[in-house]
């Protein structure tokens, strides 16, 4: 299990740079906007529009300028369409970044806190993919089962928590639910109700939930957004150290951040046997190939078999995955090997790592071909596209 020890924060005039990093490991890149939050997971009373039989969908008005897309599917507590007009309580998805029809919708609306996530329209409990032992999950199971109406997912956090800390997670995962139903009541659609709540939609906050438990620091280039964060956790008595970081050196020079933001970025990586990875990234598919280079016995090295060359290039994917923010059919050309045996445990290889990106992956394994085939859903632009976006807007802004 990754461990994130770190949030670093680089405060921009028009965004926040989050790196979240774990033993030096750059896990995970946030851009936020300052002037643009943005409203993914956000809940809204959206307005019926039309509904498209050919597609078993519709489309609902949100009120930010664009419709959004709620397939039947994602259709939760109702066996048909109401007529036009009428109201629908959603959360947003996923945004439009040009390959949908519009922001992805869903009636599941799901409210998440530290250690877990509220489906009030779910059933049941289930856990995230790393809390083993059947033990363990009846233990968390029966701490939180008399706590909700409805279905909730214990996090990866919740692994060994105590029922206080439950209960107490709980409290507040409710009462933010309870005051988005307020919201909705009386409430004449559209309506954005997520931005109702106080610092719903602010990113330092949202990071702190997501990863808090995980995270033993936040270094903050900003004085007195260090100073307000520091106030913050003394209130809520959190054990994580927020530290102002004033330089000379930029914020992004600890642990090398800004260096393997480099790396997230470039078409090539190399690993260091000499194995190199390439991506090729592209409008619905990403292609990435892995090439032995110097480890294939190259430079008077000594030759490695594929599946070893292969074992060292699946946690860099998963890592790349996740950090350059790839979503769609991804295909990977590892190194040909004849065991079905060996590409058994790649594959186990790489499904472990995947365990820890918190975006939906799903794996197909190895075709004829030889090809590996997985799917990752989309949250989003990629890191690319976003630093690219920002860097035009400071552009124009100069």
């Amino acid at each position: 299990m990754s461990r994130i020890d770190r949030l670093i924060c680089h405060v921009m005039p028009r965004a926040f740079l989050m790196a979240l990093v774990s033993n030096g490991r750059l896990v995970e890149l946030q851009v936020a906007r300052r002037d643009k939050p943005s409203k993914v997971e956000g809940i809204f009373l959206g307005r019926l529009e039309r509904v498209m039989p050919e597609f078993d969908a519709a489309f609902v008005d949100i009120g930010i300028g664009r419709s959004g897309f709620l397939r039947a599917a994602d259709r939760a507590g109702l066996d048909g369409w109401p007529p036009p007009g009428a109201p629908l309580l959603v959360q947003m998805r996923s945004e439009n970044d040009g390959s949908e029809k519009g922001p992805r919708l869903s009636m599941d609306v799901a409210v998440s806190g530290r250690y877990l996530v509220y489906h009030p329209q779910g059933a049941g409990v289930s856990f995230s993919r790393r809390i083993e032992g059947e033990s363990e999950r009846d233990r968390l199971a029966a701490h939180v089962t008399p706590l909700f109406e409805g279905g909730v997912v214990l996090r990866t956090a919740a692994a060994g928590a105590t029922a206080d800390v439950l209960k107490a997670d709980a409290a507040l995962v409710l009462e933010r639910w309870e005051t988005i139903r307020k919201h909705a009541f009386g409430t004449a659609p559209p309506a954005d109700l997520s931005a109702r709540i106080p610092g719903e939609r602010d990113p330092i906050a949202r990071a702190l939930r997501d990863h808090g438990a995980a995270l033993e620091e936040v270094i903050v280039d900003d004085r007195m957004m260090a100073r307000n964060l520091q106030d913050e956790m003394d209130r809520r008595a959190e054990r994580i150290r927020v530290r102002w970081h004033s330089g000379p050196m930029p914020a992004f020079e600890i642990d090398d951040v800004e260096g393997q933001v480099g790396t997230a970025l470039a078409d090539r990586i190399a690993l260091p046997s000499g194995v190199e990875v390439l991506f090729e990234p592209g409008e619905t598919l990403t292609a990435i190939d892995v090439d032995s280079g110097d480890a294939g016995g190259r430079q008077g090295r000594a030759p490695r078999r594929p599946v070893e060359v292969n074992l060292e290039a699946a946690p860099a994917i998963a890592q790349q995955l996740r950090l350059r923010n790839i979503a769609g059919a991804v295909v990977i050309d590892f190194v040909t090997m004849r065991s079905a045996y060996d590409r058994d445990k790649v594959q186990a290889a790489l499904a472990e790592v995947l365990k820890d990106d918190p975006v939906p992956t799903q794996i197909y394994g190895f075709t004829r071909l030889g090809l590996f085939e997985l799917t990752r859903a989309r949250r989003g632009a990629t890191l690319a596209a976003q630093l690219e976006a920002l860097e035009k807007e400071d552009d124009a802004a100069a």
